[in-house]
């Protein structure tokens, strides 16, 4: 069994799952899966802009300049394309230069064309072309600059084919001549951080080095070849600064630059299939490795051949060997698979008993739920129905304790009054002033300024039990029908109607009793007002005495 599960541990390992590894170098490497797929996608994005070149080529109508210009344009995006179809369009523009007589374009066009002899292994083209310059002195600063960029290019690859020796010093001694020299004079930007990347590197400077691809990042576009030249040397600056963790993910943005641009010439992709293949990721380095060599044929440089075939052989071995270990685990994982489907049917079984007695508990809980859902109902119903009840016996014992001490305070003034009017009629009388006393109470209607005053209190004091009783009784009435008092802090007659109702005396004899008024006026009042009313006319009375009570009457319900 441990070795079944040290098997399984090997699988994990094998299939990419590396816990070492940080996070971003897994999205990285995601994202260059993603851009391999759409490989065909940009290299037909490339040949149709080159085929928009090469129409605009057979205008006869274009001059020496513009045509030359186009031709250059051609030969630079083949460069990294198709090493003859770039050899061709030089040929090309070498012929036009020298048509129209032009040394300095002559000169510029051949040394393009000898740095293309140099990366392809073409070292004695290479080495004619460049010794067929002689006059180097009259040379304008840009062809000054691909003619020591092309003498740089060929020392550098005869230094690397090299074995070690006098010769191979010699050709590094020229190679570091030529790279200053190219510094010196050129201006283009991708170039200018290339050779102060080499100068820097050469002497030893690797913050610096760092610092010149970090400028060239800054400056070109991130799916062009001059930005995964700039990403490539970043990655080499990060391995002499031992960062193998920032030189890895250089490396994977090198590739992914290359592969967006459509460039079949590169280092990136080969080096990201080395070190996939160090980690264990054989799977993805196959891929890489095959894309590579397929662009490599496409591209045509022998050179670049034999460099990505030397690893070939090592992924193919270690692909195999994965694949063999994978089988493996196929194996392993069925018996697994196996054993799991076995304790899964008896699990099934134990369940399925178990379920049988669960279900015979769960039926007797879903009726005694059900009891105590009907109980809890109940319940809930009780407590509202208490609750209500509560709240209209808290609104009673406010509008007793109200009412009765204004009944009782009503009564001491009318003692008072009653003792004052006797004192003074006694005086009267005493003094045999009947006459002046007779005159005095005949023009005085006692009854109505009583009743006045009883109107007066009854409206003051229900008012102030019921501040908002008059717009919630509006609301419960049509627009066009609703009541205005005459001033603040009075009632109408059938406001004082209803406010009686909102105080629970509801017959209609003992409201016309308690108004001074007749009971006919009593009913017509109700009547009408109910007739009016936005709520049924059942329930308009009972909207009424809930005025006041939770936060107000209930809503009317609307036609």
């Amino acid at each position: 069994m441990k070795k079944l599960l040290a098997l399984f541990v090997v699988f994990l390992t094998v299939s990419g799952v590396r816990a070492g590894e940080p996070s971003d170098i897994h999205t990285l490497l995601r994202r260059l899966d993603g851009l391999l797929d759409r490989r065909e996608e940009f290299l037909l994005r490339h040949e149709t802009r080159l085929d928009s070149l090469k129409l605009l080529l057979r205008n006869d109508a274009l001059g020496f300049r513009e045509r030359y210009a186009v031709t250059a344009e051609i030969a630079e995006r083949y460069f990294a394309y198709q090493s003859d179809s770039t050899i061709g369009y030089l040929r090309r523009s070498i012929a036009l230069a020298e048509k129209a007589g032009d040394a300095d374009l002559t000169i510029r066009a051949k040394s393009v064309m000898a740095m293309c002899y140099s990366m392809n292994g073409r070292f004695l083209e290479a080495d004619r072309v460049l010794a067929g310059i002689i006059d180097t002195l009259h040379m304008s600063r840009a062809t000054q600059a691909a003619y020591y960029a092309a003498q740089h290019r060929q020392h550098r690859e005869c230094r690397s084919q090299s074995e070690p020796g006098p010769q191979r010093d010699r050709f590094r001694a020229c190679e570091d001549y030529y790279a200053r020299r190219a510094l010196e004079t050129t201006d283009a930007v991708s170039k200018r951080f290339y050779f102060a990347y080499l100068v820097a590197v050469d002497e030893g400077d690797y913050d610096r080095a760092v610092a010149a691809c970090d400028s060239a990042l800054a400056c070109v576009p991130p799916a062009s070849h001059d930005y995964a030249r700039a990403a490539f040397y970043k990655s080499e600056s990060e391995k002499y600064r031992g960062d193998e963790a920032a030189r890895f993910e250089w490396l994977v943005r090198a590739a992914m630059a290359d592969v967006r641009g459509a460039v079949r010439d590169y280092g990136a992709l080969g080096a990201v299939a080395e070190e996939l293949l160090r980690r264990g990721d054989a799977g993805r380095a196959m891929r890489c490795i095959r894309v590579a060599i397929n662009d490599t044929q496409a591209y045509n440089s022998p050179i670049r051949s034999w460099r990505d075939m030397a690893i070939l052989p090592q992924i193919e071995q270690a692909y195999s060997e994965r694949n063999a270990r994978v089988r493996t685990m196929y194996v392993v994982l069925t018996l697994f698979a196996f054993l799991f489907a076995l304790s899964a049917i008896g699990g099934v079984l134990f369940v399925l008993r178990q379920n049988r007695r669960l279900n015979a508990v769960q039926q007797t809980l879903r009726e005694s739920n059900v009891k105590l859902a009907e109980l809890a109902a109940s319940l809930r119903e009780t407590n509202a129905d208490l609750s209500r009840q509560n709240i209209r016996i808290a609104d009673a014992n406010r509008i007793k304790e109200v009412y009765i001490g204004g009944f009782l305070k009503t009564i001491s003034e009318y003692i008072y009054k009653l003792a004052d009017t006797y004192r003074y009629v006694g005086k009267m009388l005493r003094d045999g002033r009947s006459d002046e006393l007779r005159r005095e109470y005949a023009g005085t209607d006692v009854r109505s300024d009583e009743l006045k005053e009883f109107y007066h209190n009854f409206d003051t004091t229900f008012l102030g039990l019921f501040p908002s009783f008059i717009g919630e009784f509006n609301r419960l009435l049509a627009e066009d029908v609703r009541v205005e008092v005459r001033r603040a802090g009075s009632l109408t007659t059938e406001l004082r109607i209803f406010a009686l109702v909102r105080l629970g005396i509801t017959d209609t004899a003992t409201i016309a009793a308690l108004l001074h008024c007749s009971v006919n006026t009593v009913y017509s009042y109700r009547s009408r007002t109910r007739l009016r009313s936005l709520v049924a006319e059942g329930d308009f009375e009972q909207c009424v005495q809930s005025i006041g009570l939770g936060g107000g009457a209930a809503e009317p319900a609307r036609g």
